[in-house]
């Protein structure tokens, strides 16, 4: 079965490494418009190595400073994935968009363009998470734990701290923003929701 994925979030590698560990024999394309999976540049709510299982399969993937704390960091946690997902057959297409040009039928641009045919059939397409709704919150780095509803401490001398008001203290090193209901279960939601996604896909097949 040739699966398309257009999103290259947590959920979605979750999704297709699931569907990986199946034993099943598919083809996986996953399409991002970024130049790599797991950039920085803005902060999102990390997680603990214990909050699911499939962390456990990456520890190998993780930097050296990493293995020192019980913390991961949300860039790392989606690197990870990545790379065992890639390490495992999956195929992502950087600099690329897709246009679809029929039922499960779809045009190529970008540097996925000299990859594939003019056009191209997927028997199973997984689309990108829809946005996320609930309460924003207001994220920072900073050298100390703050007073906030959730601060953790990042194992290497930082402190990663979510609030529903802005935060103003010195020491920041890093700011961000993050909708959604809790940030100690964001990275474990989105892992719940691609495996349970690939769950559906696998159970319609037998």
């Amino acid at each position: 079965m040739r699966i398309l994925v257009l999103d290259d979030s947590i959920r979605s590698l979750a999704f297709s490494l699931t569907i990986q560990n199946s034993g099943a024999t598919n083809e996986i394309h996953m399409v991002s418009e970024k130049t790599e999976v797991g950039l920085s540049d803005s902060l999102k709510p990390g997680t603990n190595r214990d909050s699911h299982t499939m962390l456990q399969g990456i520890d190998h993937h993780m930097p050296k400073m990493a293995m020192a704390s019980s913390f991961l960091r949300n860039s790392w946690v989606h690197r990870g994935l990545a790379i065992e997902s890639v390490s495992n057959g999956l195929n992502i297409h950087f600099r690329s968009a897709v246009d679809e040009v029929d039922r499960g039928v779809f045009e190529f641009h970008g540097t996925a363009g000299s990859s594939f045919g003019l056009s191209e059939h997927f028997d199973y397409v997984s689309y990108p998470p829809q946005a996320s709704v609930g309460i924003l919150w207001h994220g920072a780095v900073s050298t100390k734990s703050l007073v906030a509803e959730v601060s953790r401490d990042r194992g290497d001398g930082t402190f990663e701290t979510w609030s529903k008001t802005q935060i103003k203290d010195s020491g920041i090193l890093q700011r961000g923003r993050w909708v959604g209901e809790e940030p100690n279960e964001a990275v474990v939601m989105a892992i719940r929701e691609g495996v349970a996604e690939a769950i559906r896909l696998l159970s319609s097949l037998k």
